[in-house]
C-alpha cells in the first residue's frame, strides 16, 4: 500500500505557553491564516500549552498571524507571524512560543529559545 505524501509528512505544530511568572496574568492567544480563524484561547499561568497542527499548503505559503495579549485589561499585546512557510515544504516543524513578563520567546525543533518580541502597550 502506498502512502500519500501528506501521510509521510508529519504535521507542523505551533504552541503557546503562559510563563508570566511575575504577573500570573492570563494570556490571550488568537491566530488565523488565510483560510482558518482559530478564535480566542485563554491560558492561565502554567496551564498546558495551547497548540495547533497543520500541513503546509503546496502552492500558497502557509502563514499564521497571531496576537498575544496579557495584563489585567489585556493592555499589553503583540501581533506577529507565529508561523510562516519556507519555500520548501516543512514536515514536523515545531514552533514553541513562550510568553514571559518581559517579552515573547521562540524555540524551534533545531534551535534554542531566543527573545523575539517585546510587548506593546495601549
Amino acid at each position: 500500500m502506498k502512502l500519500s505524501s501528506e501521510a509521510k509528512c508529519h504535521k507542523n505544530t505551533v504552541a503557546f505557553q503562559n510563563n508570566l511568572t511575575l504577573s500570573k496574568s492570563v494570556l490571550k492567544v488568537h491566530c488565523k491564516s488565510r483560510d482558518d480563524d482559530l478564535g480566542d484561547h485563554f491560558l492561565r499561568f502554567q496551564d498546558a500549552a495551547y497548540n495547533f497542527s497543520f500541513h503546509d499548503h503546496f502552492i500558497l505559503y502557509t502563514r499564521f498571524k497571531c496576537i498575544l495579549s496579557k495584563g489585567a485589561n489585556l493592555e499589553y499585546h503583540k501581533t506577529f507571524l507565529g508561523y510562516e512557510a519556507d519555500k520548501y515544504r516543512r514536515c514536523g516543524a515545531l514552533y514553541a512560543w513562550e510568553a514571559r513578563d518581559d517579552a515573547i520567546y521562540l524555540s524551534t525543533k533545531d534551535e534554542p529559545i531566543k527573545l523575539m518580541y517585546s510587548w506593546d502597550k495601549d
